[in-house]
This record gives structure tokens, C-alpha cells and sequence, in this order.
């Protein structure tokens, strides 16, 4: 064993100066030796390092070939290497949100998003099977970045559209993976719409019984253009 490069590699001080923490993600972005900028993820046994800019293990992606041949059955090694990629797009996302850059976590909580749809529509039945179950965490990091993005620019009725578009999108998961009768016992259901209330802004309990005994009446008397303006209020509340 040559010793010298040995002693030169260890990581000792490197892992001591960023340390695991058990129950969070504990990222950080760095400057890598060429200037460029590199994301850095602790895990109970040592670092995970990923570009900030194209794949995150700097390779060539695959989903760019794969999205351009767009009804064409992927092979089954191309779906895999796709589905492999999108493991690595969901962790460089989840490393985004812990640092608070919703721009980036959103962008690649897309990408997985488009990823899966190909593995859906053209992957072997495994694969597609995978891409389904993989969409409901890439639907909560997409809206939790897109609300996140938003609240923090004072938009926050705007967050609360986008998180209700998000649970719609996860219903729909759901029913294609036949589950839908669950829907609202879900964690990932639950999340958004606890994320939602913290959010957006609700109305005292007596203003919102008041429109909500207004729609009411609305429907009865089948005034639904005004019922439908109540409604748009109430879910904007």
C-alpha cells in the first residue's frame, strides 16, 4: 500500500468539520479547486458531492436523449440509467431545499418530474411501475419549492393556488396507482395542505361560516356565477 497518498486522502478533518446530523439534511455549497461551484451533502458514512449545474454526477444526461425519442420504448438498460439519473436529480433537489434555494430544487424537482413521465409512457413495465411511485415525492419537492418560492416574494395566496394545483397532481398519482380512495390519508396529501394553512393566510371563523352559508345559498337558488366567485374566495383563503 503506497502510505503517502493514504495519509493524503484521508478524510478525517474534512468529515470532522461537517458533521452527520442524524434527522436532517445537512448541505452546503463549496467552491471546487477549477472556481466552479459544487453542492456537498453529509451521510452517516462520509460526503456526498454533487455538480450544481447539468447531472449531478457530472456525466452526460440521459434523459436528454430519452425525451427526444418520444413514444419509442426505452431499452432496458436506457430505462434504467434514466431511472438511476432521476435518483440523482431528486437528491441534488432535496440537498436544495435544505440550503433554501427553492430556484434550483424546483428546477430539478421538474426534471425528475419529466423523467418519470418518460419511464411511464416508454420504460418496461418495472421501470414505469417506479416512475409512478417516484412522482408523489417529486410532486411535494416541485410544490413545496414553487410555494416556497413565492411566499417569500409575499405572493402567499399565490403559494396556496400552486399547493392546491400540487395536491391535485398527487391525486391524480394516486388514482393511477389505485389508490385513490386513500388520497386524503396520505402523508404527502396531509404535508401540502399543513403546508398550505401555515402559508396562506385563513379567514376568522365567523367570516369564512358567513361564505360558506353565502355559497350555500347561491347553489340553492342556482346563482352558480356567484357561487362560483364565493368558492374561488373561499379556496383562496
Amino acid at each position: 500500500m503506497n502510505w503517502i497518498t493514504a495519509i493524503a486522502d484521508d478524510l478525517d478533518n474534512l468529515l470532522r468539520d461537517f458533521p452527520y446530523e442524524s434527522g436532517r439534511v445537512n448541505a452546503r455549497l463549496v467552491k471546487a479547486e477549477d472556481g466552479r461551484e459544487v453542492i456537498q451533502v453529509r451521510v452517516e458514512l462520509g460526503v456526498l458531492q454533487m455538480e450544481c449545474v447539468g447531472r449531478p454526477d457530472g456525466r452526460p444526461c440521459v434523459a436528454v436523449g430519452a425525451s427526444s425519442r418520444r413514444e419509442q420504448a426505452l431499452s432496458i438498460q436506457t430505462a434504467a440509467m434514466l431511472r438511476l439519473e432521476m435518483v440523482q436529480f431528486q437528491q441534488r433537489a432535496i440537498a436544495f431545499m435544505a440550503l433554501g434555494d427553492h430556484r434550483r430544487a424546483l428546477a430539478d424537482a421538474e426534471t425528475v418530474l419529466e423523467g418519470a413521465a418518460v419511464l411511464e409512457r416508454c420504460a418496461p413495465v418495472s421501470e414505469g411501475e417506479w416512475a409512478l411511485s417516484a412522482r408523489f415525492s417529486a410532486v411535494v419537492l416541485r410544490t413545496r419549492a414553487a410555494a416556497a418560492m413565492l411566499a417569500s416574494s409575499g405572493r402567499a395566496r399565490e403559494a396556496g393556488s400552486v399547493i392546491d394545483a400540487g395536491l391535485e397532481m398527487l391525486r391524480d398519482a394516486a388514482e393511477r396507482s389505485g389508490i385513490g380512495e386513500h388520497f386524503d390519508h396520505l402523508s404527502d396529501a396531509t404535508a401540502l395542505r399543513m403546508l398550505r394553512d401555515t402559508l396562506v393566510p385563513q379567514l376568522p371563523p365567523a367570516q369564512r361560516s358567513e361564505l360558506e352559508s353565502r355559497l350555500r345559498a347561491a347553489v340553492l337558488s342556482e346563482n352558480y356565477e356567484l357561487a362560483a366567485i364565493l368558492r374561488d374566495e373561499l379556496r383562496l383563503q
